[in-house]
C-alpha cells in the first residue's frame, strides 16, 4: 500500500490591529502615550504620523528632531508613541500605518486638557474707586476644557464669614453704587475639572470725605485739673487731620499733648488732645478739623469750667432747749420757793447750765469752721433769753 499526502499552500496572514480606534485623553505638561498594537507584522513594518500627517517615526526611528517624541515597544506586538511634556498643541488625530498594500491605518484621537489659569495681564490686581462709582472687576481666565469663574469676598470683619460668594459666574464681577463698606478682598477662582484650581485676590480700595464724630460736645473740669478730648475721624485716605484753637493748629507743648489711635476699621482713626493744668484760659471752643482730596469735615467742643458748690455751716441746727422735770418756771408769789427742798434756792437755769449739757447743745462737728474746740457748751438764742430772765429774778428775791 502507499500512502500520498497533498499539502495545500498555507497563505500568510495579513497583519492587523488590535482596535482599529482609540481616544486618549492627557494632562498638558504629563506624558502622552498612544497604544498600537499590530499583530501578525511579519515583514511589514509601523510608522506613525500626526494630525497634519508629518511622518514621526519608522518602524522604531524617530524621523523629526522633535526629542519628546519616541517609540516603546514593552511587548513584542507593541509600537507605542510616547509624546513627553505633551501640549495643547499636539492634540489631534494621530495615525498608526501598515505598510501594506492598501495601507492599513489605526486611528488615535489625542485629547490634552490645561488645567485653569489667569491670565495676569488682562485681569485687575487692584481698583481704586470713589464712593458712589460702579465698579467692574476682571479675571480672565483659560484653560482646556474652559473653566468657570467663581466670585468670592473675603470679608476682613470677625462679624462674617471668612469667605462668601459674590455676584454670579463669570469673568467679569460689577458692583455698583459701591461705598465704603464694599471695600475688602476680592478673590476670582476658576475651575474646569483639572487640578489644581487657579485662583486671583484682587484689592477693592473706596475713597471718601472725612466724617468727624464728637461725643460729648460740651465738657467741664475744674481748674487745675486735665481733661481729655476724643476726636474720632472716617475718612479714606487720611490726608490732613488737628484739633484748632483760635484759628490755631494746637501742637504738642507743656500745656498740649496730642496722640494717634488706629482703631479695628482701618479707615477709623482717634485724635486725642489732652489739655493739662486747666487755667482760665483753656475754657472755650476746640475744633476737631480733617480733610482730604475728596471733602473736609469738623466738629466742635466747648470746655467750661467745673464749679464745686459747698453748704455753709450752720450753727443752730444741733442744738435745742431740753425742758427739765424741776422748775420749769418761777412764781414769785410762791412762798415755798425759799421755804421748799435745799435744791430750790439754787436759779432753775442752773440745772440746765450746770447739770444737764443736752439742754445747751455741743457742736462737735464744727470745730475746724468756728474754731470752738469739740465738746465745748454752746448755749442758743432761747436759752441765753431764759438765763438772763432766771438772773433778773434771782436777783430781785435775794434783796
Amino acid at each position: 500500500m502507499v500512502l500520498t499526502a497533498s499539502f495545500a499552500e498555507i497563505e500568510p496572514q495579513e497583519p492587523s490591529f488590535d482596535v482599529p480606534l482609540f481616544n486618549i485623553t492627557a494632562k498638558a505638561g504629563e506624558t502622552a502615550i498612544l497604544p498600537c498594537s499590530v499583530q501578525q507584522l511579519g515583514s511589514h513594518w509601523v510608522a506613525w504620523l500626526d494630525p497634519r500627517e508629518k511622518v514621526l517615526t519608522a518602524r522604531d526611528q524617530r524621523i523629526i528632531s522633535d526629542a519628546r517624541i519616541s517609540v516603546e515597544r514593552p511587548f513584542k506586538d507593541d509600537w507605542n508613541l510616547y509624546i513627553r511634556d505633551v501640549e495643547h498643541s499636539d492634540a489631534g488625530k494621530y495615525m498608526c500605518q501598515i505598510n501594506t498594500d492598501p495601507v492599513k491605518i489605526k486611528y488615535v484621537m489625542l485629547y490634552v486638557h490645561e488645567p485653569p489659569r489667569i491670565i495676569e495681564e488682562s485681569s485687575t490686581s487692584r481698583k481704586t474707586a470713589k464712593e458712589g462709582d460702579t465698579v467692574q472687576l476682571f479675571c480672565n481666565a483659560t484653560g482646556i476644557p474652559e473653566p468657570t469663574v467663581t466670585w468670592y469676598r473675603r470679608r476682613s470683619d470677625i462679624n462674617h464669614p471668612a469667605k462668601e460668594v459674590v455676584g454670579q459666574n463669570g469673568e467679569v464681577l460689577i458692583i455698583y453704587n459701591i461705598s465704603r463698606y464694599c471695600e475688602d478682598l476680592y478673590e476670582c477662582v476658576a475651575v474646569n475639572g483639572i487640578p489644581p484650581a487657579a485662583s486671583k485676590e484682587i484689592k477693592v480700595v473706596v475713597e471718601f470725605s472725612p466724617e468727624i464724630f464728637l461725643v460729648p460736645k460740651r465738657i467741664s473740669q475744674a481748674i487745675g485739673k486735665e481733661t481729655i478730648l476724643d476726636c474720632r475721624i472716617t475718612a479714606n485716605p487720611h490726608i490732613y487731620s488737628a484739633w484748632v484753637r483760635h484759628e490755631q493748629e494746637i501742637e504738642n507743648n507743656y500745656k498740649y499733648q496730642i496722640e494717634l489711635y488706629t482703631e479695628d476699621n482701618k479707615n477709623t482713626i482717634t485724635l486725642s488732645l489732652r489739655i493739662k493744668m486747666i487755667g482760665h484760659d483753656d475754657f472755650g471752643k476746640y475744633i476737631c478739623r480733617a480733610s482730604n482730596k475728596l471733602g473736609k469735615d469738623e466738629e466742635l467742643v466747648i470746655l467750661s469750667e467745673l464749679v464745686v458748690r459747698t453748704e455753709a455751716p450752720s450753727t443752730t441746727a444741733d442744738t435745742f432747749i431740753q425742758p427739765t422735770t424741776r422748775h420749769n418756771y418761777i412764781d414769785p408769789h410762791d412762798s415755798s420757793w425759799k421755804g421748799g427742798h435745799e435744791d430750790q434756792y439754787f436759779p432753775p437755769w442752773s440745772h440746765g447750765y450746770q447739770n444737764s449739757p443736752e439742754t445747751y447743745g455741743r457742736n462737735n462737728d464744727r470745730t475746724q469752721e468756728t474754731g470752738i474746740p469739740n465738746g465745748s457748751i454752746i448755749p442758743t438764742k432761747n436759752a441765753i433769753q431764759v438765763l438772763f430772765l432766771s438772773t433778773i429774778i434771782w436777783l430781785c428775791y435775794s434783796f
